[in-house]
């Protein structure tokens, strides 16, 4: 379960932009997963709400924004929606393709209140 690791991150990178004590509260870490980064979304909320408990981030909620897969096509230069790997061109039924959008993982920023 790679999820728990990926949990573990994002709460150390909140943690190291968390505001100093009295000067508010966490109360959502915002990030974006690619349609394509083999992440299970689901098993990533549970692990980051079963890691939270005592830090900072006790009260945050994880906000997941979902990139869409994106490709193009090596043959005929067309690109189009990828929403999982092993399918073809949708143009030209081509599999040299070169992903664009869809694999990464970032935390893109902090809700903070009080």
């Amino acid at each position: 379960m790679h999820e728990l690791s990926i949990a573990q991150s994002i709460l150390s990178i909140a943690e190291k932009n968390a505001p100093p004590p009295g000067e508010g509260t966490i109360t959502a870490v915002n990030i974006q997963v690619g349609e394509l980064s083999s992440i299970e979304i689901d098993s990533l909320q549970f692990a980051f709400t079963a890691i939270r408990d005592d830090t900072v981030l006790q009260k945050a909620e994880l906000n997941i924004d979902i990139i869409p897969g994106e490709a193009q096509c090596s043959d005929c230069n067309n690109i189009f929606h990828l929403p999982a790997f092993g399918h073809p061109c949708p143009s030209c039924q081509g599999f040299s393709i070169k992903i664009l959008k869809g694999r990464e993982m970032k935390v893109t920023s902090l809700t903070v209140e009080g």
